[in-house]
């Protein structure tokens, strides 16, 4: 957040009041005639929300509120303001009597005010203005109380003067208070005669609690000219370094800038910042600090840093970083002015004779800065050999020794790395500085693949199985797949080829579909209880497992079947059947019919009280040659509070989240079948009384 740029910030509240022209000015030659209650102003910014001028009230500390005009009166005075203005500034009366949200906002106390009184020459900002309805010539606000000797001090005592403006509609109001003994005289004092403390204006910060500050411009309005400064706490950084930058604003501003330099700023668009050196910054860096006018001028001001470097201690080696016994290593600083050795010596070289890790601490007028490095022991080489062990026939294969710093090959190579044809074994002796070492590798031909594809050949219909091929370094399905193994649900032949990286081998599997076909017949299929039904079994392949269920518990596992319905009603018969692991089944509706017709019953209580005392607490339908039954109940908003799904079911008063329901009437809608199918539709109304 900008420390002070208030101009360019929001009030979270409906408005915040930014100053007050307490005491101003009235010139006779002028404005004759004039008065100081015609003259004064107030500066507030609104909030988050647009105000209307009738929505706002003012308590002065002195004199009554005559509500705030918008007029021909009013637009003439604006006008004739604007004309006076000699910056980039610009007076508006709020659009059809609304003031936009955010807008920064002068409050004259008369719309017959002495345009030439407080000058709006420097206006360099946008500003609402609005006007108090003609007719207070007294003043609103109480002037200084010091008496007319200029003092350097106040002698007045205290007299607090409270100003409430309100945006009546929400009841949001903001209230500051100034102390008469501290208002300034032009001198930036106490004190005096009338015109030496005309100009004298309250200034106030927010959010939250105002603080305030005591001015005295002359003879203008509430505007202020942008002065800018730019400040550091230290003149001089080490490179790398961070330094504190702090800018201050007088004035209206809308943003601020800060630049110059290679490095960063850590709030380079706030008024404090700091300023971390970049890797270009050596020397002097100029950096620029800039506020930009609400009419998008640049008042700049600039600082000048010095940028010393840090020191950045490297080691460096005169050989290798490796010592054999009796051998010895120079070892040379860099990067400082004077150094310290782990080792104590002061020196920028010294010289070492054994393995460790040395280090050194360098220093300058930035500070400083330490290195190491690490010398190994010298070991004898432990040579090895990469490359592979197989040779394709007519290709050649390299072989990589490593380990050493020199080679010499049993072919008579002295290279790292040698190209073979040839199987065979091949040796190397490797060499360092503090001996010597000798590998070998046995490289064989490789001979063409042999492919195979496993996996289960038969599937049940709509399963799948996995096919895997012989190892190899590559494989090709004419599936398109790429790896040793492919999940396959299609019957089908499946080819694979398979490279182990010389040569490449096909094979293939033929993938068939286990054959199966439940299927049945019964008769009679629809009679009258007691009913005997023949099931005659049809299916494919013969040679399966059986297992019947005949929808009444009845089952059997005869490939053919005999069963006698006892009771009345709709009964799914089913056949399944397994043959190798696959199952397969068919199903077949037997409807029996009671031995005499019964007649349907569908009676709904039309009230309950679940109210617990083991009486009528719980809706109950009677019902009788139903065969399935839906049943929702609604609340008088036609929202569902229950369902029963049976006929024996009951409702406890309780809806679908488990809680009671308040007495009143609710409405149902129901849907029966009977037990030949005949369907039923019902509606009505239900009570619920506690």
């Amino acid at each position: 957040m900008l420390a002070g740029l208030v101009s360019a910030q929001v009030p979270t509240k409906c408005l915040e009041i930014e100053s007050i022209l307490v005491d101003a000015c009235i010139s006779s030659t002028d404005c004759p005639g004039s008065q100081e209650g015609q003259n004064e102003m107030v500066r507030f910014r609104v909030g988050p929300q647009p105000i209307a001028l009738s929505d706002l009230n003012v308590d002065w500390p002195n004199n009554s509120f005559n509500g705030l005009v918008q007029n021909s009166t009013s637009a003439a005075v604006t006008a004739a303001l604007n004309a006076s203005v000699t910056a980039c500034g610009l007076l508006l009366e709020p659009p059809g009597g609304l003031i936009p949200a955010g807008a920064s906002v002068l409050l004259i106390t008369s719309t017959d005010m002495c345009t030439e009184a407080n000058s709006f020459a420097g206006l360099t900002d946008t500003l609402y203005v609005i006007f108090q309805q003609a007719g207070n010539t007294a003043g609103h606000f109480a002037n200084q109380n010091n008496g007319s000797l200029v003092t350097p001090v106040p002698t007045g005592g205290t007299s607090l003067r409270t100003l409430v403006i309100t945006r009546t509609s929400t009841n949001c109001a903001d209230t500051v208070t100034y102390d008469r003994q501290e208002l300034l005289n032009v001198f930036g004092t106490y004190g005096g005669t009338s015109s030496e403390n005309d100009g004298a204006t309250v200034s106030f910060t927010w959010p939250g609690t105002p603080a305030l500050t005591y001015t005295n411009g002359g003879c203008q309005a509430p505007v202020v000219s942008t002065l800018v400064s730019a400040t550091s706490n230290t003149a001089s950084i080490c490179a790398g370094g961070t330094v504190s930058l702090s800018g201050s604003v007088s004035g209206s501003f809308a943003s601020v800038q800060w630049s110059g330099g290679t490095g960063t700023f850590s709030a380079p668009t706030d008024t404090l910042t700091s300023y971390t050196a970049g890797p270009g910054d050596l020397g002097s860096v100029v950096i620029s600090f800039c506020a930009v006018g609400s009419c998008g001028q640049s008042t700049c001001d600039t600082l000048q840093l010095s940028i010393d470097p840090n020191p950045a201690v490297s080691i460096t080696a005169s050989g290798p970083t490796e010592l054999c016994p009796g051998q010895s290593l120079d070892l040379v600083a860099n990067g400082g002015i004077g150094y310290l050795w782990s080792t104590n010596d002061t020196t920028a070289q010294i010289t070492v004779s054994a393995p460790g890790t040395y280090s050194v601490s360098g220093s300058n007028a930035c500070g400083q800065s330490s290195a190491s490095i690490t010398i190994d022991p010298g070991a004898a080489p432990q040579v090895s050999i990469t490359g592979g062990t197989s040779l394709c026939t007519g290709s050649s294969l390299m072989l990589t020794a490593s380990g050493a710093d020199t080679y010499l090959w049993n072919t008579g190579d002295p290279n790292a790395s040698i190209l073979i044809s040839t199987t065979g074994t091949y040796t190397v002796t490797g060499t360092n500085g503090c001996g010597q070492d000798t590998a070998s590798i046995t490289v064989v031909p490789v001979a063409p693949p042999v492919v195979q594809i496993t996996g289960d050949l038969l599937i049940c219909p709509g399963a799948s199985t996995t096919l895997t091929a012989s190892s190899g370094v590559s494989y090709l399905w004419n599936t398109g797949a790429t790896t040793q193994s492919v999940t396959v649900s299609a019957p089908g032949v499946y080819f694979v080829s398979v490279s182990n990286g010389c040569a490449s081998a096909t094979a293939q599997a033929d993938v068939e579909n286990v054959s199966i076909n439940a299927a049945f017949t019964a008769s009679p299929v629809s009679g009258s209880a007691p009913l005997p039904v023949s099931f005659t079994n049809t299916s494919s392949p013969p040679n399966a497992t059986w297992s019947w269920s005949f929808g009444d518990g009845g089952t059997s596992t005869s490939e053919d079947a005999l069963n006698t319905y006892v009771a009345s009603g709709t009964f799914v018969a089913t056949l399944t059947m397994t043959v190798g692991g696959c199952t397969d089944e068919a199903s077949l509706t037997i409807i029996v019919e009671p031995s005499e017709q019964q007649p349907v019953t569908i009676i709904v209580p039309n009230v309950f009280s679940p109210n617990g005392d083991g009486q009528n607490d719980q809706l109950r339908l009677i019902t009788s040659g139903i065969s399935n039954l839906d049943m929702d109940i609604f609340n008088r908003w036609g929202q569902r509070v229950a369902s029963l799904s049976r006929a024996d079911q009951r409702w406890d008063g309780r809806d679908l989240s488990g809680v009671e329901v308040v007495d009143g009437t609710y409405f149902y809608t129901l849907y029966a079948r009977g037990d030949f199918s005949t369907t039923y539709e019902r509606s009505g109304h239900i009570t619920v009384l506690r």
